[in-house]
């Protein structure tokens, strides 16, 4: 019996096989729309953050700041300088002077403002009482928060005066260019953005809000 190899003359490929340049185009087409709204959808998230982050940032400084004044005995200096968007730390030394030391420095998002926002016209209050402290003085650019000793907070003139009269303050952060409506709504993003920050002078707490359009809650932290 003879047996037979039997090799199989390979086909010849078909020229016209591939993609032809209209497919190829249309591929094309769709992934640019695709990572373009993968890119928009990124950027809208991203400033759904940043006033949390602001405000995360501030909030952890004046903790660092509370933290060292009761650990060290000596006063502690918050500088927010809105003016080249950087926030600093100093250890004042011992008082009544000494040599100041910085201790920690960051930078401040340009893309948030710390100014109070205003809704149809007027400004928004700051959570409720007895929370409703009032609002930080940011219209020179720059304001210095004073750390004491016992963990009291003063401002430059109770510091200056040497008469450490307790100061609360409200902090306010906002996507820059957030408008919100009455109705709750808004121009460009919605008002849930808004964010924060209380500092209650006599004791140096701290307490981070959210506002959902209505009222600010408080965010546990």
């Amino acid at each position: 019996m003879v047996l037979k190899t039997v090799f199989s003359t390979p086909r010849c490929r078909n020229s016209q096989s591939g993609f032809s340049m209209v497919e190829l185009m249309v591929v094309v087409s769709i992934m640019v729309i695709m990572t373009g709204i993968v890119v928009f959808s990124f950027r809208g998230n991203k400033r759904s953050y940043v006033a949390d982050d602001e405000a995360t940032k501030v909030l952890s400084f004046f903790r660092e700041a509370y933290q060292r004044a009761l650990s060290q005995r000596q006063a502690q200096r918050i500088t927010i300088d809105r003016t080249n968007n950087l926030i600093r730390l100093a250890d004042m030394g011992l008082l009544p002077g000494g040599d100041e030391t910085i201790i920690n420095r960051g930078i401040l998002s340009t893309t948030v403002t710390m100014t109070q926002p205003v809704i149809s016209g007027t400004p928004l209050s700051p959570p409720p009482a007895p929370y409703n402290y009032s609002v930080a003085n940011l219209s020179s650019g720059s304001i210095d928060i004073y750390f004491l000793a016992d963990g009291s907070v003063t401002n430059a003139t109770g510091f200056n005066n040497s008469s450490f009269a307790p100061a609360s303050f409200t902090f306010f952060f906002s996507p820059s260019q957030e408008t919100v409506t009455q109705s709750g709504q808004t121009s460009s993003n919605s008002g849930n953005l808004i964010r924060a920050v209380t500092l209650f002078g006599p004791t140096g707490s701290t307490r981070l809000w959210r506002f959902d359009r209505t009222k600010f809650i408080w965010e546990l932290n």
